[in-house]
């Protein structure tokens, strides 16, 4: 029985061999870590003081890019321990985020990855982050997120939009006044604060 050919007449091993990696746009993948802790009034979220820029000094997840020869979830456990210092923490995925615009220095597009922790877990900030920080943040009514911790506290302001499905919209929610967050992140904590809050996590 013959090869089997496409409708240009090649065989899979001519057409993988003629293919042109750079004929269709390739956005950089990221991931991020987002460990968190229920309290009584909110919830606590680690967060590491970005030491480079884009959001220099201010507030992120600890993440980074993926490398080539590593899966999303190898990534995300990688970037955890580098910047942290933190180990052995089962992480699932929460969310992958592909909003264009949400990275200032190209299309990037993350994969958020995150588990709820027992206690105040210790992070040494370490890698391109300067500190990093257990944050309590509260949410109100008006989905404004106020953060504190480490000496340092902000408010972030939201203009939230929903889906179809009642989940918050990550691409058409508006960061109104963003704190000292960077990226997008401060939308990424309403989502898990309103998952949890519904029991969804």
């Amino acid at each position: 029985m013959g090869a089997i050919r496409d409708k240009n007449g090649k065989t899979e091993q001519e057409f993988l061999r003629d293919y042109d990696v750079t004929r269709y746009f390739r956005p950089s993948v990221t991931v991020d870590a987002l460990l968190y802790r229920k309290t009584d009034d909110g919830m606590k979220i680690l967060m590491i003081e970005r030491g480079g820029h884009p959001f220099l000094g201010c507030y992120a997840f600890p993440g980074g890019f993926v490398e080539s020869d590593e899966s999303c979830e190898r990534a995300a456990v990688r970037e955890l321990e580098e910047e942290t210092g933190i180990r052995g923490i089962a992480l699932r995925q929460l969310i992958t985020v592909s909003t264009p615009g949400r990275d200032p220095r190209w299309r990037n597009i993350t994969a958020v990855f995150c588990a709820e922790v027992d206690g105040d877990i210790v992070a040494c900030a370490a890698d391109d982050a300067s500190d990093a920080v257990w944050f309590d943040v509260a949410r109100s009514a008006d989905d404004t997120l106020a953060f504190s911790g480490g000496g340092v506290g902000f408010n972030v302001k939201l203009d939230v939009v929903r889906d179809a499905f009642g989940e918050i919209d990550l691409n058409e929610t508006r960061v109104v006044e963003r704190g000292k967050t960077a990226f997008d992140h401060a939308k990424i904590v309403l989502l898990l604060a309103d998952r949890v809050y519904r029991g969804v996590l």
